[in-house]
């Protein structure tokens, strides 16, 4: 395939996802078990915003960077806050010229007895991910969706978070993820997920929706939608969503404030936030 998640890094869908990841990691954080955090589709761990191949596409330039030039919204503030210290650790002080992906991320805010297991194809990102997140975490050259249900017949001492980003090049993916977390919560009913999709038109975000919901019976799933403009062009990526599935009290409402000002900040005439429990 392709696809590699270095040329869109630092865009504003990466800034809904990871928002929403820090205030799941913290809340996850109080629970008395060890988490156990499984990244399915792991991809490179951080990435050089500097490369000339992942410039070339300008959405760090339109999401990172943009948000960092202006004033950031409260609920924004800890994922920038971040941001901006990671970038100044490696000597980055006036610019951005490093966004940690969502392996770093993780494993930056978890504790000392929590596991991170972060899964990747590519041959190429697989080797960035293994240098960046060994000794801390596991990386494994594996499909994650099959990795995902494996880890879930033997996590019995863990609590389990899934972290579902595919590229969605391949038009099964939509279908793998909702059989994927079947299997894992027929297994693990308290497993957690966070799932990201894009938003190009109404039609295929619905189908996954009620798919999930029809066959995800039982589990919570909470799903905000961060429309940056109308859905009249299926052709252009129009926002993103991210689908909750069993997640702590307390973060539907932080959810939906984020999806609100990720809109805020980079929306266009149009642009809406939903958030719908299903």
């Amino acid at each position: 395939m392709n696809y590699r998640h270095g040329y869109h890094a630092g865009n504003f869908a990466d800034l809904a996802k990871h928002a929403a990841l820090l205030v799941l990691l913290r809340l996850l954080r109080e629970g008395q078990k060890s988490l156990r955090v499984v990244d399915t589709h792991a991809g490179a761990g951080a990435y050089d915003l500097s490369d000339p191949d992942f410039a070339r596409s300008k959405e760090a330039e339109a999401g990172i960077k943009h948000l960092l030039s202006h004033n950031v919204p409260d609920n924004l503030r800890p994922l920038a806050d971040y941001v901006r210290a990671k970038n100044a650790a490696v000597g980055f002080h006036t610019r951005v010229g490093l966004y940690p992906g969502s392996p770093v991320l993780t494993l930056d805010h978890l504790r000392a007895d929590d596991d991170y297991i972060g899964c990747e194809l590519r041959p190429d990102d697989y080797g960035l991910l293994r240098a960046r997140v060994e000794p801390r975490g596991h990386a494994i050259q594996a499909d994650g969706y099959a990795i995902a249900t494996e880890v879930a017949k033997d996590s019995d001492d863990h609590d389990l978070l899934y972290l579902i980003d595919p590229p969605f090049e391949l038009p099964g993916d939509y279908a793998a993820i909702v059989t994927t977390l079947a299997e894992v919560l027929d297994l693990r009913p308290d497993a957690r997920a966070l799932v990201w999709l894009p938003v190009k038109d109404l039609e295929t975000l619905d189908s996954f929706l009620r798919h999930m919901e029809r066959d995800l019976e039982g589990a919570d799933i909470v799903a905000a939608e961060v429309r940056l403009r109308p859905l009249w062009n299926p052709m252009k990526m129009n926002g993103c969503a991210l689908v909750a599935v069993n997640a702590p009290e307390g973060f539907a409402q932080t959810l939906e404030a984020i999806a609100g000002d990720v809109v805020a900040v980079f929306g266009e005439a149009g642009g809406v936030a939903k958030v719908q429990r299903l």
